[in-house]
């Protein structure tokens, strides 16, 4: 006779699944042979037995006992797939099952989901993506459940970037400085900055080139509002400006796309700003305008250190401020009351991005800029998964899934620290995690220690450095590295390494494996050196 595994009894959780999908599912608690208890997600209202043997008249009369049915003959050694009754939790169906005479075995019907990695060549170098947990929340969303558009108000993006071409609606548009319609733009981009935003919230993903977007699968519109000529290749210089008419008539354009066929639900991404200026009147109508329309308004914080910058300042934008490689929030970024009322963090130092020039060109920038488009392309996320959303539940999602990077509390001056990193760093994990199911108050998280960049080419970083997240810190911690046969190659001081073994030599290219260890918590992971 089989093994019986316990089960736990498990409070009814239904997933709201996109429309696509069939089946509802709820969580359930499995203790192991082991002792060890974990959650596993099944199908609601079902499971599997077997029985002794019976006839299929016999298991409908066995089961009929605790007003469940049989759905098939799985043709395996008497396992029946069986219905439970109405509203039954699954851990009860199970125990009801094994309390039948002649049952041998029960187990749930485990949920499965396709795990996708995307096969862009440089993704293992996007520490970025790992930081905001990209990957896991992929599997809940990839932006193709319903359509949805981040309209880059910048200056510009190059159709000829390879990641990007596939990607862009057509129609560029010009909204010129000093006022004018907005027009068909030529010669659509007037230096990389746009590039480099795009690339970020809407790479092409899986594509077999370059890099990942966040958002996969959702569309590139490029709205420029910078003037062709004044901005140079870096887009330095005093005459690279725009202005609020350009601003406001881009966002009324926008407000004509929202929901149509083309576009479906829009995502703004203004990474720009004025430092020192408050938002007036006008800017925040037609901010207003485009969020009671239904478009998400996610602006860049600022690069001063100081007050977040207008647009991001006004009410109903989202403004996002940077953190660094460690997950630290960046010196530069601009803080106060409009990043804690309403704001995120996301990643914002050396993020590798789409570049103009040769095709396959790309950039590590640095500035809120380019923390911005993360946000926005979680957005479309959310959106492509429940499209019904409305912009402040889109701003809600995020915030309330956001990884609190340990900055609760007050400072010494008695102000929140949130006016620095808003309600902390985006996790699309958790961020789809509460898109699809609604709640996080039974959800344990996905927490786990980062190393990147990964695979560590020491012809391309000095160093691979490892993220910690502020659920796995402790007193006494301790990093190590090994060889995949458990041999000690470092015992690191610091949350860096440089590939260099105990000896000072560097290490032979290969995988390695780094074990992080403190008074609470043990975490493995492993980390390809390239020489």
């Amino acid at each position: 006779m089989s093994e019986r595994p316990a089960f736990c009894a498990a409070v009814l959780l239904v997933l709201s699944l996109p429309a696509s999908a069939a089946l509802r599912t709820e969580k359930l608690s499995r203790r192991l042979a082991s002792g060890v208890s974990r959650e596993v997600e099944v199908v609601s209202g079902q499971a599997f037995v077997k029985f002794s043997s019976r006839t299929a008249a016999q298991v409908q009369a066995a089961l009929a006992l605790i007003g469940a049915s049989p759905i098939s003959d799985m043709g395996l050694d008497g396992w029946w797939q069986v219905g439970l009754s109405t509203g039954m939790p699954v851990g009860t169906g199970l125990s009801l099952l094994l309390a039948l005479s002649g049952v041998e075995s029960i187990q749930p019907n485990k949920v499965y989901r396709p795990l996708r990695t995307p096969n862009d060549p440089l993704v293992n170098n996007q520490y970025a993506l790992s930081q905001i947990n990209a990957f896991d929340g992929w599997n809940y969303e990839i932006g193709s459940s319903s359509r949805a558009t981040i309209a880059v108000i910048d200056t510009g993006i190059d159709p000829t970037v390879p990641d990007l071409t596939a990607k862009l609606v057509a129609g560029h548009r010009f909204c010129p400085p000093g006022g004018g319609a907005c027009a068909a733009d030529v010669p659509i981009f007037a230096c990389n900055h746009g590039t480099r935003v795009s690339g970020i919230a809407a790479a092409a993903t899986n594509n077999g080139a370059g890099i990942a977007g966040v958002s996969w699968d959702a569309q590139l519109l490029s709205i420029r509002v910078f003037t062709d000529g004044t901005c140079a290749a870096d887009c330095g210089g005093a005459g690279c400006v725009t202005d609020d008419a350009a601003i406001i008539n881009a966002l009324n354009y926008l407000v004509t796309l929202q929901n149509s066929p083309t576009h479906g639900k829009v995502v703004a991404n203004l990474s720009l700003g004025e430092s020192g200026s408050t938002c007036d009147n006008l800017t925040q109508t037609a901010m207003n305008n485009a969020v009671n329309a239904g478009i998400v308004v996610v602006a860049a914080a600022g690069n001063d250190g100081g007050a977040v910058n207008e647009p991001a300042n006004c009410l109903n934008v989202i403004p996002v401020a940077a953190t660094d490689q460690l997950g630290n929030i960046a010196a530069f970024s601009s803080r106060g009351a409009a990043l804690s009322s309403y704001g995120i963090a996301a990643p914002g130092v050396d993020v590798l991005t789409t570049d103009v020039g040769a095709a396959g060109a790309t950039a590590t920038p640095d500035g809120t800029s380019f923390a911005s488009p993360h946000a926005a392309g979680l957005a479309a996320l959310i959106l492509s998964a429940k499209p019904t959303l409305t912009p402040a539940e889109v701003r809600n999602i995020m915030r309330q899934s956001a990884n609190n990077i340990g900055l609760s509390g007050l400072d010494a001056a008695g102000r929140p620290l949130s006016h620095v990193a808003g309600a902390g760093r985006i996790n699309v994990f958790m961020a789809m995690q509460l898109t699809v199911r609604g709640r996080l108050a039974d959800f344990q998280g996905e927490e786990k220690v980062v190393a990147f960049p990964n695979p560590f080419r020491t012809n391309e970083a000095s160093r691979v450095f490892f993220a910690i997240p502020p659920g796995l810190q402790a007193d006494g911690a301790k990093l190590k590295i090994y060889t995949v046969n458990g041999e000690l190659v470092r015992d690191l001081n610091s949350l860096a390494w440089d590939g260099r073994n105990k000896d000072g030599g560097m290490v032979a290219s290969g995988t390695y494996v780094f074990v992080y260890k403190n008074d609470r918590v043990l975490h493995r992971g492993r980390v390809a050196v390239i020489r």
